[in-house]
């Protein structure tokens, strides 16, 4: 029987974090993990995020195997970038306006 290494949001959440800051340029960020201990991984969703505002939407996946802690599968890295692009071009004036 093998041992769970990332067995709470926070640890996955952290793993995550750590790939897509070794992946992808900053404004991605993981959103909140789910476990499916059935399949022995976590879910979590890639957000594209700006300072001062909400994180703006889902982009992208990655599946993080609970054991190993290493990521399983994750959408493509062009397609999580197209998808953040369309997303700060649907969302550029609340973006680029200037902090309170």
């Amino acid at each position: 029987m093998s041992t769970i290494t990332i067995s709470t949001v926070q640890e996955a959440r952290a793993s995550a974090a750590e790939w897509l800051f070794d992946h992808l340029p900053d404004r991605f960020a993981a959103g909140v993990p789910v476990h499916e201990s059935e399949l022995g991984l976590w879910r979590i969703p890639v957000w594209l995020s700006y300072p001062g505002l909400e994180p703006l939407g889902p982009i992208g996946e990655l599946a993080l195997d609970d054991t190993t802690g290493q990521v399983r599968e994750h959408t493509p890295i062009d397609d999580i970038k197209t998808r953040a692009v369309k997303l700060y071009q649907q969302n550029r004036e609340r973006i680029e306006a200037p902090l309170p």
